[in-house]
């Protein structure tokens, strides 16, 4: 029986066994103080301090621990953090130092909007609620996909793809700068229209460069196979084509990029649709900006450390 998206997530990961896990601490230790503010992010407190950026999680367990955590069940793991370091772990920082094992070992994050979708909210210290369904805002989206590009940086599916374009459209945002320029295309949901049966149909995959009804493509024995008929292949029927775009990224793609040079773009902000879009976009890079500067921060001030042999 495959595992659900709950057991992936909270208990452990794809084929994970216990095996080779040390023993668990026979009792709890004492939680460390947080870093106040103008204290140093240290070893001890990188577990016990809520805001720490989970790369930097996943660089200490590495260097400490070396490959081996990747296979221990979560229990295992947060004893072995709490005796070795002499702290408690925070519940935000459990939930992201799952999340970036997930990152480390499987695919899923990549491949299923589920696991993507709780990723994300994990990685942004919230703790996700697997039972319901919690788009991200467009600042949890882009933070939460740098965070893991610089764990683990893949190409992501169709689906997850798919998912980002929702979220976008349903933010009415248009244009997708980069990480996230791989859903651009569905956000703008590219269309053709038949000049010889002025039918009009997605350009968006499976699309093959043929009108879907001149092509024959659901007239076969297997319609879901979405291949045109061979007959229409050899006549070249199908190919007199137009296209467009269903949202078109460019006025805010323009205007996202006049903005965001400026130095206080709140001041030169208008009440129109693409500067209400690229509004949104500065905000959401802004905070991953932000997100990114703390994990440089961070790593400052764990450097002496992290550079010891």
């Amino acid at each position: 029986m495959s595992k659900s998206v709950d057991e992936i997530f909270y208990e452990g990961l794809m084929g994970k066994t216990a095996e080779g896990a040390p023993p668990l601490p026979a009792e709890e230790t004492a939680p460390a103080p947080a870093p106040e503010a103008g204290r140093k992010l240290s070893p001890r407190t990188v577990f016990s301090y809520f805001d720490t950026h989970p790369y930097v999680l996943d660089l200490v367990l590495l260097k400490h621990f070396h490959l081996e955590w990747l296979s221990w069940l979560p229990d295992t793991l947060f004893r072995e953090i709490e005796q070795t370091f002499q702290t408690s772990v925070a519940e935000v920082n459990r939930i992201k130092i799952v999340a970036t094992q997930t990152l480390h070992v499987t695919d899923v994050y990549w491949d299923q909007w589920e696991v993507f979708e709780k990723t994300l909210w994990a990685l942004n210290g919230q703790v996700p609620k697997v039972d319901l369904i919690q788009p991200p805002d467009l600042p949890i989206l882009y933070a939460g996909v740098d965070m893991a590009n610089a764990i683990r940086e893949e190409t992501f599916g169709e689906e997850v793809a798919r998912y980002c374009a929702a979220v976008f459209l349903h933010e009415n945002v248009f244009y997708a700068p980069d990480p996230l320029g791989f859903c651009q295309k569905y956000i703008t949901q590219p269309f053709y229209t038949c000049l010889d049966c002025d039918k009009k149909g997605s350009a968006l995959p499976p699309f093959d460069g043929m009108c879907s009804s001149c092509g024959g493509h659901f007239t076969s024995e297997n319609p879901f196979s979405f291949k045109p008929d061979p007959d229409a292949v050899k006549r070249g029927v199908g190919r007199n084509l137009t296209h467009g775009k269903t949202y078109d990224p460019e006025p805010t793609k323009k205007r996202f990029g006049e903005l965001n040079a400026m130095s206080n773009p709140s001041s030169a902000i208008k009440e129109t649709v693409e500067d209400i879009q690229a509004a949104k976009l500065i905000t959401a890079v802004d905070y991953m900006d932000h997100k990114s500067k703390q994990l440089s921060d961070q790593l400052g001030a764990l450097r002496d450390w992290l550079e010891m042999a």
